[in-house]
């Protein structure tokens, strides 16, 4: 770990990239608490498609950032199963591009994901990676570039309220379809150990801010499966779970191979940050 980034009398310029994404909101809101702010995505003005080396070197160039909060990717697990040369190059070469165009001392921060971990029982350490689908070998060769310039490589898993018109989190899945009394499956064999998004922004910050560098598992301490997270929430909101069933993702035809258990390890998270993690309860509680 670093010493602590020094707050000067001109704030930092942060960019964020994948700024109109789930996360992305909430980046740029925590960011701002840092720094000036400027969100980057294919949507955004100045737009950049980051697969074009040129392009990003261009809008990196002209923007100067002293941190870059590279949190754009292709997440759909099944899509990037379907077409790993396109997962490859928004997950990897994309961040490869950004990393390469970092200014001379600027900072980066990486938003990865537990889909990199093995399909073996967790809590996962941050040296176990193993990925069993594309998405999961895209991000971790995206890491490996991060890495190789110093970025703080954050392996997550979040949920929230979307601030992003079509996007939809796996909290907004359960509330949306449980309040419509629509059925869905709840997958009783997916374990997983996810933040709030704000929470996970905010600590994503504070990290970079303590000066942390390489990979770090940032999740709650706990964690649950699919089944009983989707409950939890479904409890918060007095919602009936009359419709949900039961199911086991792992065996659903069609879909991508994933890690049955991406529960976290979340130590080196504590000790960087001087305290625990949050609970699932905790974080529910914040919807």
């Amino acid at each position: 770990m670093r010493s602590e980034r020094p707050q000067g009398a001109v704030r930092p310029r942060v960019l964020v990239t994948g700024a109109t994404g789930l996360i992305g909101p909430y980046l740029v809101e925590a960011a701002s608490a840092y720094g000036a702010v400027t969100g980057l995505s294919r949507h955004s003005r100045p737009a950049c498609d980051l697969t074009d080396a040129a392009a990003v070197r261009q809008a990196i160039g002209a923007l100067a950032p002293d941190l870059v909060v590279h949190a754009a990717a292709l997440t759909d697990v099944d899509a990037c199963e379907r077409a790993p040369a396109v997962a490859d190059a928004v997950n990897h070469m994309a961040t490869a591009n950004v990393a390469a165009a970092l200014p001379k001392g600027a900072g980066m921060i990486l938003l990865s994901t537990d889909q990199v971990y093995p399909d073996r029982p967790g809590p996962h350490r941050e040296d176990g990676a193993a990925p069993v689908n594309a998405y999961g070998r895209s991000k971790l060769a995206g890491e490996a570039a991060a890495l190789a310039d110093g970025a703080l490589v954050l392996r997550t898993n979040g949920f929230g309220p979307s601030r992003t018109l079509g996007r939809q989190s796996i909290s907004d899945f359960v509330i949306l379809n449980l309040a419509a009394h629509r059925p869905i499956q709840l997958f009783r064999d997916i374990s997983f150990s996810p933040l709030h998004f704000a929470t996970l922004a905010t600590l994503a910050v504070q990290l970079w801010r303590a000066g942390a560098t390489g990979v770090v598992n940032l999740g709650c301490r706990d964690g649950t499966s699919k089944r009983d997270f989707a409950i939890a929430v479904a409890a918060r909101f007095g919602l009936s779970t009359a419709m949900a069933t039961d199911a086991d993702g792992a065996i659903l035809p069609g879909r991508a191979p994933r890690p049955r258990d991406m529960r976290m390890d979340t130590a080196r998270a504590e000790a960087l940050l001087g305290y625990p993690m949050p609970t699932l309860t905790e974080e529910i509680a914040k919807l």
